[in-house]
Parts: structure tokens; sequence; C-alpha cells
């Protein structure tokens, strides 16, 4: 068996810790150890906030979304009192309560013994409890998560001591949210999948262009970026161009117009964006999608996928024919960066360090974002107080 060293000494990162281009990229236990993934879920993914969906996928009384976060079930659901968010779990044996990832209810009722609930998470009804002289049902209401909304996107978070969602962010509502009109968007299709590979390599594929020429020569091609500056917990790419980047490069003067009101830097191009920690969303002129990834081991991820449009977009008579031809360019592209994480992912253990070409410079950035989250102040520069570098 391999023997690593201590794996939290600091030293042991001052390569990565250095300027391009003498950077060499973390060591492949990074990727692979069951305690440095115990430590990234404490440091990382316990305090931050995690997206579940939009707030349009709720539109009426009755509409609910499941999700699970840091192996927890997360129901949010649409009373008349507004959106409620609540563990997915019976207080009773504790069964979960919704399967489908989204729908439709009038309450929320347990399929083992049958206890109701009301979509505020009253315990309506506890059959087994009727003759219980001590049974108290305000005792048993739903448990309540944490939960917030940032221009159309839904979050939530277990930790009851994280910064609002708009502190944790930053300036992101500002600088991408509003300008693309987030709050718009309508999601046509989502799907869930798991693979054999660390969240940080589909983390750190989203945000280099090195590879696009590549891996994605047939589908994206080659795809300049800058870098702007942000503040808070996300970093962004930003894409100039007169034409959409979401579809094949031969077909992107046969996309929908721009969504109707963007603003700013959204008529010029594509945001490229990582909420921290695991939340890619891109936000092009004309749609919206996002790819989402929560770890559950070091070498097993969970990945959710969304696509979106404005809802002006749904309304046009040809918009079977034209969201085909995103919908045929996202898949491809999705499997394309599908295959390649596993892939590395593969070659990793054992592996010695590589190094960071220019094109990865948000690699880098990213990578020690994560370091100084998971080493704290040790070492030899000090954490971030500002949230991803910019």
């Amino acid at each position: 068996m391999l023997q690593l060293p201590d794996i939290f000494d600091a030293q042991n990162y001052a390569r990565v810790r250095s300027a391009l281009p003498e950077a060499q990229t973390m060591p492949h236990w990074c990727y692979t150890s069951p305690e440095w993934h115990r430590r990234e879920i404490d440091a990382i993914f316990r305090p931050a906030w995690h997206f579940v969906g939009l707030a349009s996928m709720l539109p009426s009384r009755g509409s609910f979304l499941t999700a699970e976060t840091l192996g927890q079930p997360v129901l949010l659901v649409r009373s008349d009192q507004g959106i409620r968010a609540f563990r997915n779990s019976c207080r009773h044996r504790g069964s979960i309560l919704l399967e489908e990832a989204q729908g439709t209810c009038g309450g929320i009722r347990c399929q083992y013994h049958s206890w109701v609930y009301s979509l505020e998470g009253k315990l309506l009804r506890a059959p087994g409890t009727e003759e219980s002289s001590t049974f108290d049902p305000e005792r048993h209401a739903l448990t309540d998560v944490r939960w917030a909304e940032l221009e159309g996107l839904l979050f939530v978070t277990l930790d009851e001591n994280a910064p609002p969602v708009d502190q944790y962010f930053g300036d992101f509502a500002e600088r991408v949210a509003r300008p693309y009109r987030i709050a718009e968007m309508a999601c046509v299709h989502r799907r869930s999948y798991h693979l054999a590979s660390n969240w940080k390599l589909y983390v750190e594929v989203d945000m280099e262009t090195l590879h696009t020429k590549h891996i994605h020569r047939g589908s994206i091609g080659e795809q300049p970026v800058v870098s702007p500056p942000t503040s808070g917990e996300w970093i962004t790419v930003f894409h100039e161009s007169d034409h959409t980047p979401a579809l094949a490069p031969g077909e992107r003067h046969l996309g929908f117009p721009a969504t109707p009101g963007i603003s700013g830097a959204a008529n010029r191009g594509t945001h490229f964006s990582v909420l921290a920690p695991g939340f890619f969303l891109v936000t092009a002129p004309d749609c919206m999608w996002w790819i989402q990834k929560y770890p559950e081991t070091p070498t097993r991820t969970r990945v959710d996928v969304g696509y979106c449009f404005p809802r002006a977009s749904l309304d046009r008579p040809d918009y079977a024919e034209v969201s085909a031809r995103y919908i045929r360019r996202w898949d491809q592209v999705v499997r394309e960066d599908d295959w390649i994480t596993e892939f590395q992912q593969r070659g990793l253990p054992g592996s010695t360090p590589g190094c960071y070409t220019p094109e990865e410079h948000v690699v880098h950035r990213l990578d020690n974002w994560i370091l100084d989250r998971v080493l704290g102040a040790a070492g030899d520069r000090t954490p971030s107080a500002q949230g991803v570098p910019g």
C-alpha cells in the first residue's frame, strides 16, 4: 500500500502556492484520499450554500423539488405561505417522503405508515397515535432547512451560521444574474447521474480553455476567455462573441434571439461561472445551463445537469426545432467532459504533480482557494478572506 506523507502539512503544497509558470498541480492524494475528502466536506461543503433548482420550477401551490445535500434529503415546496424547505424525511421513522425529483402534490404523505403533513410542514394525521395521551403533533412537524433565493436560483445550506446568500456570493447577482435575467429562465431538461471521478476534476475542466480545442474540437473548438475579478465565493471567465457558444460551430447562426431585457456584458458574450464549491453555471445571451457537482466519495461524484431557455423562447412556433440543436450540442459536450474526467481519474493514483499552462490559470486559482480552506491558516500565505481569488 502506498505510504502518504502528512497530507495536511502545508510544506507539501509549496509548489502549488508558487506563481505561474513555476507552480505545480496538486498532489494525487487530493483526488483520491478519504482523509482529504473528509476535510473538504467539513471545510468547504458544510459551510456553503448549495444550488437545488430554479424558483420557476415551483410555479404554483403544491409544486415541489427534492435534492440531496451532503447526504441529507431535502424538499422544497410552494405552499400558500410561499416556498418552504424541509428535510425530506418523515418524523415517525425517518422514511423519504417525496421521491420524484420534481412534481406536484396536494399534501405530503409518508408511504411507510401514511403520516400526512401539510405543505407548511404541519403534521395533520399520524396513524398509530390516536390513543396516546402524550403524543404532541406540533413536536413532530417537518424539520425546517435554511433556504434562500438569489435572482431565481434556489439554494439551501445545512450551516445555520452561513452568511446570507447574497453576501456569500458577493457581486454575482449584480455582475451576472441580473444582466442575464436568470429569473426569467425556465428549465426544459434536467438529469442526474454518477461519475467515477473526483469532484474537483470536473470543476477544473469547467474553468480552463486548453482542452476545448482537443476534447471539444467538434463541439466547441477554440474559445478564448478573460477572467475578470470577482468578490464573494464565485469565479468567472468571459467569452466575448457575436454568436452563441451553446450551438455547434456550424450552427451558431441558427439559434434563438437574445433574452429580452439583457444588459451590459450579457449583450456581448457568455459568462462561465463557478459558484463555490461545485455549481457551474453558464449564462449566454440566449440561454443558460448548469452542471452541479456533489462529492460522494473521493472518486465518485453525483452530477446534476440542467438546460434552460428564457420563457419567451418557449413560446416560439419553432421552439422544438431550434431547441433540439441546443440540446444535441449540450449533451455532446457534457459527455465529452464526463469521459475525460473519468479518464483522468484513472491515471491519478501515485502520479507525480504536473504543471499549469497559461490557459489553466483559473484552475491554479481555484486549487489555491481549496488549499486555503482545507489547510486553514497554516502555510506560507494567508487564506483568502474575500472568497475565490479574483
